[in-house]
C-alpha cells in the first residue's frame, strides 16, 4: 500500500497547486490501496502552526480533511518501534530529513511505494515514488 506523503496533503489543500487534481484523485483512493502517513499528517499540522495558523484554523483544515475523505480517517498507518528504529536508519545513512525519513520507514513497512514528488525518496533502496508529476 503506497504511504501519501505531505506534498500530497498539501498539493490536496491548495486548489492553486500545479499537482491539485492528482493529489485529490490519490487522496480520494485511501482506503483503496492507499494509508495516509501518520508523520506526514503531523508535519502538515506542523507546518500549518508555523505558517501562523490558529488552533481553529487548523482544526478547519482537519475537518476538511475528514469531510473530503473519510477514509483518511481509518487509512492511517500505525506507528511501532520498527517504523521509528527505520526512520533513524534512513535519517544517518541517506541524510534524509525528520520527516521525510519518518515518511520513508513508513512507506517502507508496507510495498516500498510513496507518493510524492519528492526525489529525496529515489536514494533509498526499496523505496518506489509515485510521483504527481
Amino acid at each position: 500500500m503506497p504511504i501519501i506523503d505531505t506534498v500530497a496533503l498539501f498539493a490536496a489543500a491548495d486548489p492553486t497547486d500545479r499537482f491539485h487534481i492528482k493529489a485529490m484523485a490519490q487522496l480520494r483512493g485511501l482506503g483503496g490501496g492507499l494509508l495516509l502517513g501518520t508523520f506526514a499528517l503531523m508535519e502538515f499540522d506542523v507546518v500549518l502552526k508555523s505558517r501562523g495558523l490558529s488552533a481553529e484554523a487548523r482544526r478547519r483544515e482537519m475537518t476538511l480533511l475528514m469531510i473530503d475523505f473519510p477514509l483518511a480517517v481509518t487509512s492511517v498507518h500505525p506507528i511501532t518501534p520498527k517504523t521509528l528504529y527505520l526512520a533513524a536508519l534512513y535519517e544517518e545513512k541517506f541524510v534524509l530529513g525528520y520527516f521525510d525519513s519518518l515518511i520513508a520507514a513508513e512507506a517502507s513497512e508496507h510495498d516500498g511505494a510513496i507518493v510524492s514528488t519528492n526525489r529525496e525518496f529515489d536514494r533509498i533502496p526499496g523505496l518506489r515514488r509515485v510521483s504527481l508529476d
